[in-house]
């Protein structure tokens, strides 16, 4: 569960983002559709715990995001539209340092849910190859295995099968 409440974003120049938006998001599959620089990508940032909100106040799960970023990052994957990673890491590599990130400190467990969401995402066998030989859609499906990594409560996704071929596409669907 989601609740938004008041929330407005204004950049610097003075240019709002978002304007007092008021909005409650029950489990299940939503999607946020408008035209370009409608605020879809800074509330989904903000969401992400990447952009901090003008005014406004935000709950996930009951979690302040702006009380406890921690505690909602713990429950969260996002993946955004573009998502950098390290092209000299393995992909194996990549998660596990993902996965230090986001708290999974044994290493026997990353070990575990690297192989399970790479193995969910079609990548296990090339696990130990650099990712920047990786193609751009199997850089998607690398950047939808770390979405995976933490066992997410709630998933946030911006433009998420860009890059994936039809069957890859229905592939993600069934993951998430």
């Amino acid at each position: 569960m989601i609740e938004i409440k008041g929330l407005t974003k204004i950049y610097p120049q003075g240019k709002a983002a978002l304007d007092n938006i008021y909005l409650a998001v029950s489990p299940g599959i939503h999607g946020l559709l408008g035209p370009n620089g409608a605020g879809k990508t800074t509330l989904i940032r903000i969401l992400a715990t990447l952009l901090l909100p003008t005014h406004g106040q935000v709950k996930v799960y009951g979690i302040d995001l702006l009380k406890d970023k921690h505690a909602v990052r713990a429950i969260l994957g996002y993946l955004p539209q573009e998502f950098g990673f390290y092209p000299n890491l393995t992909a194996a590599e990549c998660l596990d340092y993902l996965a230090i990130l986001s708290g999974i400190h044994s290493a026997p467990e990353r070990a575990r849910r690297i192989q399970r969401v790479l193995e969910q995402v079609n990548l296990w066998d090339v696990h130990s190859e650099k990712v920047g030989t990786f193609s751009g859609g199997m850089k998607q499906r690398l950047g939808i295995a770390q979405l995976l990594l933490n066992d997410p409560r709630v998933v946030i996704v911006d433009e998420p099968t860009a890059g994936l071929d039809p069957h890859e596409r229905v592939s993600f669907r069934r993951l998430i």
